[in-house]
């Protein structure tokens, strides 16, 4: 198909070295280039990308893909919005699109506008109002970051922004729709921020899609954000993302509001983010997944700020994240406790902040007494939701001893207990790294064996790239090739994937390791991929339209079946002479 051509070409013609480099320091190894992996924190370096096949993959976490889908898991763009950026940074002119959304997408750009020319409203009457000025400097933001981060002011009065807009060609049903208005009683259109500081909220992208209103003095409520529209859903984004997604090295720390967050990136502490609003979600932490499977919760001390850390602990330790809590003395918040400690101290926190376990035990055993046994079954409830997510090794059972013994609960019995409440991980949540055995595609498991034998290793790696490239599995085929043999050559989870493949095929009998059906196989799985994609081309309106390009495919789709024919005939004859 047209399209499938079109996405080559672009793919063709990305530097996926360069594009990668710019969020990974990467250093040559053989034809790899090796760094540590963005998606997961590590301390020696799994991650590679082979910059000629067009790939990355890191052997610690099992990521992998190419530059549309670095783009979508580190930007969060879809698809065709990634065809669209990595197009254009290449001068490669894309086809119209279809009238599909033509509406939806006029839609879209009309409340952008209209979104934009609130911010700048907002803005221009920062510098009127002194109240707004004068909080803003009681904060300790600087003149220099406050313009960065886009403060603004909304005014008194029930229609000066709505006016402000109509005056600018937007109509009312727009402006409600970018939820910059609401209805008053009588069902007249009024501003939905008044006199408010205004603080603008981004996507992962970057683009403006709502804005945040804190309150003066004890007007309620202290933080309002606007209406959910089309381009904004809260539990769908977190404040600060856009900024922070580059600097998860040391994970991703999640505070409660918006000055936590601009005060910390006003420091230099860049990977803080928060929900607007709402408990953290399944959908946050996706986000999040794409970029880090370390997590620093670090919320208010109170009643409400450690039941949201409970919260989150509910859905972050099934979808297998690392879990880490930073608590801060009474009284403090992130923001305040930083500007005391400094910049750098504050980060040093948050690299050696605890993991979980402490809290929930602490929790679970606070205002107990362990000597009454429903107290004692209820600490035991609690702590069962939790402590299945520990990892099996004798710390493990050392604690789950020591527990048993201060509940007074047969060990046994305690297992027991955290086994059947242990929440089950979910799905819709960030996906869990696949097992071994599920990393490498049938075809490519024999060779993991077989190049072993520096000959069979030659004969593999004059095989055309096509043909393997893009099974599930290639990096590691790829990393024992350029390794020529050396297991110092080899990072650490890519070595042990390869001697449980290698173990695995150790059993199989001389005519399952003869290298020429593995390559006859590998050859013929590839003839057939192409046979399909050849075969939806040929019927492409646009091929059928072209007569040059329609004879183009059809011969090289004849040579396919020919070569086909061919190796049906040499399997059928290799298993003939193996009975």
């Amino acid at each position: 198909m047209r399209d499938r051509e079109l996405v080559q070409r672009v793919k063709d013609a990305t530097d996926l070295v360069a594009l990668v480099g710019q969020a990974v320091k990467l250093r040559k190894q053989g034809s790899a280039w090796v760094g540590l992996c963005p998606f997961h924190s590590e301390r020696s370096p799994s991650f590679q990308v082979m910059g000629d096949r067009g790939f990355y993959h890191c052997f610690g976490c099992a990521k992998h893909g190419d530059a549309f889908s670095w783009l979508q898991e580190r930007e969060g763009l879809s698809f065709p919005e990634a065809l669209e950026q990595l197009a254009g940074q290449a001068g490669i002119e894309l086809p119209k699109q279809r009238e599909r959304s033509a509406a939806d997408m006029d839609l879209e750009e009309r409340l952008r506008a209209a979104l934009d020319s609130a911010q700048a409203y907002f803005q221009g009457k920062l510098q009127e109002s002194p109240k707004a000025m004068d909080y803003l400097k009681n904060r300790g933001i600087t003149e220099a970051f406050g313009r960065e981060a886009g403060f603004g002011f909304a005014p008194e009065g029930w229609e000066n922004l709505i006016g402000h807009l109509r005056k600018a060609g937007f109509s009312p049903e727009l402006i409600e729709q970018a939820g910059l208005a609401a209805r008053s009683e009588r069902g007249t259109m009024i501003d939905f921020l008044r006199n408010r500081l205004t603080i603008p909220i981004h996507d992962a992208r970057g683009r403006l899609i709502a804005f945040g209103g804190r309150a003066f003095g004890d007007d309620k409520p202290k933080y309002l954000n606007t209406r959910e529209t089309q381009l904004f859903s809260k539990g769908s984004v977190l404040f600060g993302f856009n900024r922070a997604k580059g600097g998860f090295k040391d994970g991703a720390l999640v505070v409660e509001g918006y000055f936590d967050v601009l005060q910390l990136h006003q420091e230099g502490v860049n990977q803080a983010v928060a929900p607007l609003g709402t408990a953290l979600t399944e959908n946050h932490l996706q986000m999040l997944g794409r970029f880090s499977k370390r997590l620093v919760l670090c919320f208010d001390g109170d009643a409400a700020g450690i039941r949201a850390m409970e919260k989150a602990l509910k859905l972050a330790l099934p979808a297998g994240f690392d879990v880490r809590l930073l608590l801060l003395p009474l009284g403090e918040d992130p923001d305040t406790w930083c500007l005391k400690l400094g910049a750098e101290a504050f980060r040093e926190l948050v690299r050696n902040a605890p993991d979980w376990t402490s809290f929930v035990i602490n929790r679970a055993l606070s205002g107990k007494d362990v000597r009454r046994i429903p107290d004692r079954m209820a600490a035991l409830r609690e702590l069962a939701e939790f402590l299945g997510f520990l990892p099996n090794t004798p710390e493990r059972r050392e604690l789950f001893a020591s527990l048993a013994h201060q509940l007074q609960i047969p060990l046994n019995e305690f297992d027991h207990a955290v086994r059947s409440r242990a929440i089950q991980p979910s799905h819709e949540a960030v996906e869990s790294t696949p097992s071994i055995g599920e990393e490498v595609d049938d075809l490519l498991r024999p060779f993991l064996a077989l190049c072993q034998d520096p000959e069979v290793r030659r004969r593999v790696e004059e095989l055309p790239a096509t043909w393997w490239e893009s099974l599930t599995g290639a990096p590691l085929l790829q990393c024992l090739l350029d390794a020529e043999g050396e297991d110092e050559g080899i990072p650490e989870g890519a070595l042990a994937a390869l001697r449980h493949a290698q173990a695995a095929w150790a059993a199989k009998d001389d005519a399952e390791l003869a290298p020429e059906g593995a390559i006859q196989k590998l050859e013929a799985a590839y003839v057939q991929r192409e046979i399909q994609a050849l075969n939806r081309q040929i019927q492409d309106p646009a091929t059928m339209a072209d007569p040059f390009v329609h004879r183009q495919v059809e011969s090289r789709l004849m040579d396919l079946l020919r070569r086909k024919s061919i190796l049906q005939k040499q399997q059928r004859s290799r298993r003939s002479t193996a009975f």
